[in-house]
């Protein structure tokens, strides 16, 4: 058995070329840290790749001819052990989310790869390591929420396809020999290498630039399940009650913490993510980048709602938080006077959490299941979802929401005849103070011709649009004053909880139910990643109406996200023109222009050299006529004699010189007619006259030897 297992392990003919060992090793480092990066592995993983590869492939160069018997069975040994760790790995996976097993298993893959390199001695090995590194660079690519994958994939093509071209002059360096004066003619070896390789990188950069900017977006098709982790678990002060952080001394878990100061409110820290919404206050959070979503299409991804109004501050209906608890996918129940039916649209989005800061589980309206690594989370009346834990840097959540298909006809045919809502509902979402008469009396007005509860909507926020500005330097209010009247008909200056808050007062004022929202706005799509990303100044406040038949639905005077029924699918490089010119500098007034030029110039000489190579390629193509061929004979002449004929000289000019020295000769002159009459005249020469300016040639060429 020995012997057969021996015979089947048998190497195959050692591969000698160094290029391609540097090659391959190359893309599998570079394919190896582009999984580390995305947090597979620890600090030990990382070293083995950066150090243990190359040395790796070092030991395997320099064995290459040996036995490699003993050397498997040891390989076999380190992959066992490899495996029961990922086993270990697999079984301690919590939250019940398959996604986890994920890193273990990429981590598992890449232990492989480092053990393989230790035996890599034929070329078919060097190209299943080859293989492996593209594994390893999709299993990246998957994890990766960046745009540092980039720039591992930039380095690693060029790497591969350099391994593929050599692999492949290897194994024509087994077939037969060509003719030495053939091989003399291949002897720019980095240039056979580089301009296949360059070719296949242009190739692949078009035609995945014209996928990219053609075929849709990823969408949201079902899996075995999503992503869930938390890189720690921090339980909330109050099991069920709001924690946030980023508030520092406002977090509304402060005073549960035992005294503990909070510290200043960090810079990405919005006030709306709170237990209250002042609207007197001002200041809003900076552009740091407090998560990632994936999603197949925009939407608000919103965090709780505010019903109850006091003249400039919002605030929540008290009531107990319900546990729910369960695998994932956990199952969310929807209100009562949420409507979905078998219409509704599916969407999953994936939250990346970049920056601490609410407990609050973030998602288009309305959720119903959830992947989240812990077990329990907590539930509003309103939708809104609190986790029981932290979420601090690192932690990622998986949301689906269901959205009917809403269109404006739909909203409008939506005031037909339903049964009123519960007088409970009506009481909480029609609650407004004592309310300045003028407000009351602008929104009466401004609707008065406006037949159903959607075209109100809409015609407020025409009025809004038109009479009130949105800015960041909305005056203070003053103490004591209307928050919405000092907005509509003082100031007409504000931000998004201004403006949110005057449409949901007018709108209660007409007998229609609403209330204010807050979450962030969609972000800006990445088209690299095709993810959202969302930055705290994305904070934002919206209004959410009802309507009966459909449930809630958002509006909001500030911004444009289209009704789900009304969105369209769009290319996965989408936004690319926008994404690329706002990370540009500012460029001149004429640089348009200029690189217009640049680019028609830069066309046209490189059409020009190619017309010049393809010409070249012709000449040398077709078989040598009797005037190159003498004049061939004339310059090889010259170069051995130390006179080489220079690129701007004619034949006749080359002559003169050689006739002087070192070959002279007194028929110079009626050879050279010969050969010009032969080039140019469009009638051949006689064979009598080419035998004369061949026998001018011999004799000058005999007589110069002899000088």
């Amino acid at each position: 058995m020995l012997a057969a297992l021996k015979r089947v392990n048998a190497r195959l003919p050692a591969e000698e070329s160094i290029a391609l060992r540097v090659a391959v090793m190359v893309a599998v480092v570079v394919a190896g840290l582009a999984v580390t990066g995305e947090g597979v592995g620890g600090l030990a993983l990382q070293l083995a790749v950066v150090a243990g590869i190359p040395a790796a492939f070092a030991f395997s160069h320099v064995t290459r001819h040996r036995d490699g018997f003993l050397l498997k069975a040891g390989l076999a040994v380190g992959v066992m052990i490899a495996f029961s760790r990922f086993l270990h790995a697999a079984t301690g996976v919590g939250g019940g989310s398959l996604d986890q097993v994920q890193i273990p298993l990429a981590e598992l893959f890449l232990w492989v790869q480092v053990l393989h390199s230790l035996d890599v001695p034929a070329r078919r090995d060097l190209l299943f390591s080859l293989v492996s590194s593209l594994v390893l660079m999709a299993v990246a690519g998957v994890l990766s929420i960046s745009l540092t994958y980039g720039v591992h994939l930039l380095l690693w093509a060029p790497a591969a396809l350099a391994a593929l071209v050599l692999a492949h002059r290897s194994e024509l360096r087994d077939l037969p020999r060509l003719p030495a004066k053939a091989m003399a003619a291949r002897a720019n070896v980095a240039l056979d290498v580089a301009r296949p390789v360059a070719l296949a990188i242009a190739l692949v950069a078009l035609v995945g630039t014209g996928a990219f900017l053609v075929v849709p977006a990823a969408g949201a098709a079902r899996a075995i399940t999503f992503p869930a982790e938390l890189p720690h678990v921090v339980p909330s002060v109050v099991p069920g009650g709001l924690s946030n952080p980023s508030l520092g001394d406002d977090d509304p878990a402060r005073p549960a913490r035992r005294g503990r100061s909070g510290g200043k409110r960090a810079s990405f820290g919005y006030f709306g993510f709170s237990t209250s919404l002042d609207t007197a206050v001002r200041g809003r959070p900076d552009d740091t980048l407090v998560m990632r979503v994936r999603a197949s299409a925009p939407d608000r991804w919103r965090g709780q709602t505010f019903d109850h109004w006091d003249g400039h501050r919002w605030t929540t209906s008290p009531e107990r938080p319900r546990p729910l608890r369960g695998p994932a996918p956990l199952d969310l129940p929807i209100g009562p006077e949420d409507s979905l039916d078998d219409a509704a649209q599916e969407l999953v989005q994936t939250f990346y959490v970049a920056r601490p800061g609410p407990n609050r589980i973030f998602g288009a309206y309305v959720p119903t299941q959830l992947y989240f690594p812990d077990r329990g989370v907590f539930q509003l009346s309103d939708g809104t979802i609190r986790a029981g834990v932290e979420l601090q840097q690192g932690a990622v959540y998986t949301v689906v929401s269901r959205r009917p298909p809403v269109t404006a006809a739909r909203l409008r045919q939506s005031d037909t005849p339903f049964p009123p809502p519960p007088s409970s509902f009506t009481a909480r979402y029609l609650q407004l103070p004592t309310t300045p008469e003028r407000v009351r009396a602008l929104a009466s007005s401004v609707t008065a011709s406006a037949p159903t509860r959607y075209d109100k909507v809409r015609a407020l926020e025409r009025w809004m649009a038109t009479h009130t500005a949105y800015s960041l330097d909305a005056p203070p209010l003053p103490p004591g004053e209307d928050a919405v009247d000092n907005f509509l008909f003082v100031t007409r200056k504000g931000f998004c909880e201004q403006i949110g808050s005057s449409l949901v007062v007018m709108l209660r004022s007409l007998g229609v139910p609403a209330r204010l929202a807050v979450g962030y706005a969609p972000g800006e799509r990445n088209p690299f990643t095709g993810l959202y990303e969302v930055r705290a100044s994305d904070a934002h406040a919206w209004a959410e109406v009802w309507f009966p038949g459909v449930g809630w639905q958002s509006f909001d005077p500030t911004a444009e996200v289209p009704l789900a029924g009304e969105q369209g699918r769009h290319a996965a490089g989408a936004g690319l023109s926008s994404f690329v010119a706002a990370r540009l500098p500012s460029l001149p007034d004429r640089a348009p222009e200029t690189l217009v030029i640049l680019v028609v110039a830069g066309i046209a000489l490189a059409g020009t050299r190619r017309v010049r190579v393809l010409r070249a390629r012709r000449r040398a193509a077709r078989p040598a006529s009797w005037g190159e061929a003498w004049v061939d004979r004339l310059e090889r002449a010259g170069q051995e004699r130390g006179r080489p004929r220079r690129p701007s000289e004619s034949v006749r000019e080359y002559v003169d010189v050689l006739r002087r020295a070192p070959m002279p000769h007194e028929r110079w002159g009626d050879a050279v007619r010969i050969v010009e009459w032969d080039a140019y005249s469009g009638e051949p020469a006689s064979d009598a006259e080419r035998g004369a300016a061949d026998a001018v040639l011999a004799d000058a060429l005999s007589s110069g030897a002899g000088s």
